[in-house]
């Protein structure tokens, strides 16, 4: 039986592609669960200080955290756009679209980058800033230079709406990096 949104696959190829995908989420899942320790690490650091940030020590600005969340959410948007289009044949509004993907994830990451260097030293307050953003920005750089990867082999023809599981996962790991980073931005920002 053919699956509805895998027209023209094999019985090989969809069971492939079912694999994929389920190694995909237990990796997603995996990692998460890192992401989630540190915010519970976060937290119990929390719990030694009467105050959150420690007395004497200032609260990093909201606004440009914001403005770079935002610039996620949005490229996170782009990215489902263009996985459509690739699925729909339109090689060129994927790679228009992924394009905006990209930039957007550089605009995240440069405020990240930004926020992470100007933290004022203040023992464990910026200590734990520092490795939660470091350790988020990590995963974005890397996960972003898998998207340009995409972008370049697309822009070769390798890539099109009968092979686009390269692609997919690129987006489910866009995703993945924002959902972290939105779990990162409430304890960091507004907890």
């Amino acid at each position: 039986m053919q699956h509805a949104m895998e027209p023209n696959l094999t019985p090989q190829e969809l069971q492939k592609l079912r694999n994929n995908r389920t190694g995909l989420l237990i990796f997603q899942l995996s990692w998460i669960l890192v992401f989630v320790c540190l915010i519970v690490v976060n937290l119990q650091v929390r719990g030694n200080f009467p105050s959150w940030p420690p007395p004497g020590v200032e609260r990093v600005g909201i606004l440009l955290p914001a403005a770079g969340t935002l610039a996620l959410i949005v490229s996170s948007f782009f990215a489902h756009r263009g996985f459509a289009a690739l699925k729909d044949g339109d090689t060129a509004a994927f790679m228009a679209r992924w394009r905006v993907t990209l930039a957007l994830g550089v605009l995240f990451v440069l405020a990240m980058a930004y926020e992470w260097l100007i933290v004022p030293a203040s023992g464990q307050y910026s200590q734990l800033f520092r490795v939660m953003v470091a350790f988020h920005g990590v995963h974005a750089v890397v996960i972003g230079m898998f998207l340009w990867r995409t972008l370049r082999f697309a822009g070769a023809g390798i890539y099109n709406a009968r092979n686009t599981w390269a692609v997919e996962a690129g987006v489910k790991l866009w995703d993945f990096v924002m959902v972290a980073w939105l779990l990162f931005f409430a304890v960091l920002y507004v907890i």
